[in-house]
């Protein structure tokens, strides 16, 4: 089955292909000639299709993600080019009235933030500056406002009520547009598509780079992978539907979103048709908060073990000093901790997968070593070899073991992707890193209906993938800002508190 799904998934990527290549006004067809065009080529592609070969397109094209652009910004190269965009002699100069915003929050990320460098990054080559009243980065804060203050309302609505609406003068202060100006729900939507992979990780280092400094996180963090669904409203019956070897390849509305499954929950579908969101996210250990710094958006159909690689290769690409990341039972695939380790230095860490036996000679409850059936003394970690694997030694040094002639007091056991991954489930240490990437999960709660990503207003990966990088900036915003966080109450000030009340 698992090999059938591999060719689904490349009788997709061609279709695509064929579909971008062929029919560049697709989306404005009507539903009749959009299931007569997919089905003809559908057909096509299956009747020449020898599956008898080997699927050879590498996982990012299988999986719709883009390859890691090779003129990206690093968090290091960031600081220099923002030292010598300020020394620069011609900076943009963007207006803003200060005094009409009122919402401290917003007038501190008015104030923090170098919106004429995020211009800058944003630009697209040969871009003009010359009689212009916006400029991409008042597209790009209108988008971020929305996010922040509205994202329960449509596109078309927050244009007309927030932004073109001359009496919300502190939105439009935010925003930085002039009296005459407006901004329509087609404009940001044009804008949302027309920005590159490129230029969004670039966006996204420059705001990483900007909470890396402002937060001043505990040299001790740590990094944790996990994912989560981003349902669409697009109707859930597929426009074409074919059988290939037993499977339904299904085609839907949105030709980058599919089928997926979600967790089980109360009142909704265990189905989903979207996509879902990876994302690598730092952990301060001390407060147990995660905050959410790299994302990838894929169809919700491919599984989570295809994203591990990609998230570190694209976090090493920034110089994120990754050193301990840790995922679920989904990730971590046979041999790729170790192909991560040797590559990065990574140390991959997750609960031992259910389906893989312990060696023999271990505890089942406890997973202390030990050298055979008669032995009764655990042994003790003396670290990790490239080679055979864990190492133990007896940890008996009285000389009192009646096996102590013919045992050679040494054993190895062979790295795996259960108890004994890279760093052995035994250790308190090791468990305790594995628990608290539960604490992963909460980001996505505020992404989804905090920043307004549940569910999904945009009908395309390209305007799906800008909306998920902006609501994760937003996020980051919130947490420097810090005018969102609760106040814990003592005790004795909930008795107080509840005696007024009574």
């Amino acid at each position: 089955m698992a090999r059938v799904k591999a060719h689904i998934k490349e009788i997709k990527r061609k279709l695509r292909k064929q579909l971008k290549s062929q029919y560049k006004q697709f989306k404005s067809y009507k539903r009749k000639e959009k299931k007569r065009i997919l089905s003809s080529l559908l057909q096509q592609i299956i009747a020449n299709y020898d599956i008898t070969q080997p699927v050879t397109t590498n996982n990012y094209e299988l999986c719709g993600v883009e390859q890691i652009p090779e003129n990206i910004i690093s968090l290091k190269q960031m600081e220099q080019l923002q030292k010598q965009f300020n020394a620069g002699l011609l900076p943009l100069k963007l207006r803003t009235n200060n005094n009409a915003i009122k919402d401290p929050e917003l007038q501190f990320i008015n104030q923090l933030c170098n919106w004429s460098f995020i211009n800058k990054l944003l630009e697209p080559e040969n871009y003009s500056h010359v009689h212009r009243q916006k400029y991409p980065v008042h597209l790009f804060k209108a988008e971020l406002l929305k996010s922040l203050k509205y994202p329960e309302l449509t596109y078309r609505k927050y244009c007309e009520r927030e932004l073109n609406n001359k009496e919300r003068k502190e939105n439009r202060a935010f925003v930085g547009l002039k009296a005459s100006a407006k901004i329509s729900h087609s404009q940001l939507s044009q804008f949302r598509s027309s920005l590159s992979y490129c230029s969004l990780i670039n966006i996204m280092v420059y705001f990483i780079h900007l909470f890396l400094s402002e937060k001043k996180l505990s040299p001790n963090v740590f990094y944790a992978v996990d994912s989560t669904e981003l349902a669409e409203k697009i109707q859930s019956y597929p426009l074409v539907k074919m059988k290939f070897h037993g499977q339904e390849i299904r085609i839907y509305q949105d030709l980058d979103a599919d089928c997926g499954s979600r967790r089980r929950k109360r009142d909704k579908s265990p189905f989903v048709v979207g996509y879902r969101l990876h994302t690598l996210t730092v952990i301060e250990p001390t407060t147990q908060k995660a905050y959410p710094l790299l994302s990838i958006l894929a169809s919700a159909n491919h599984h989570d073990s295809h994203f591990l690689q990609m998230l570190i290769d694209l976090g090493k690409a920034i110089g994120l000093e990754l050193n301990i990341v840790v995922g679920d039972q989904a990730y971590g695939k046979d041999n790729e901790s170790e192909t991560i380790q040797r590559k990065h230095q990574v140390t991959i860490l997750n609960h031992p997968k259910e389906t893989k036996k312990l060696p023999k000679f271990v505890d089942q409850e406890t997973y202390q070593v030990y050298m055979n059936d008669f032995c009764q003394i655990p042994m003790a970690y003396s670290g990790n070899d490239d080679k055979y694997g864990h190492e133990y030694h007896c940890s008996d040094d009285s000389g009192q073991c009646h096996f102590a002639a013919v045992c050679n007091r040494m054993r190895h056991i062979p790295v795996d992707n259960g108890v004994f991954g890279q760093l052995p489930y035994h250790f308190k240490e090791t468990q305790q890193l594995c628990d608290m990437r539960k604490v992963a999960e909460r980001p996505f709660n505020l992404l989804k209906h905090r920043e307004g990503l549940e569910p999904l207003r945009t009908l395309s990966k390209e305007t799906t993938r800008t909306v998920t990088v902006i609501a994760n900036i937003a996020t980051l915003l919130i947490e420097i800002a810090g005018y969102r966080h609760k106040r814990k109450v003592s005790k004795n000030e909930q008795t107080v508190l509840f005696a007024k009340a009574a």
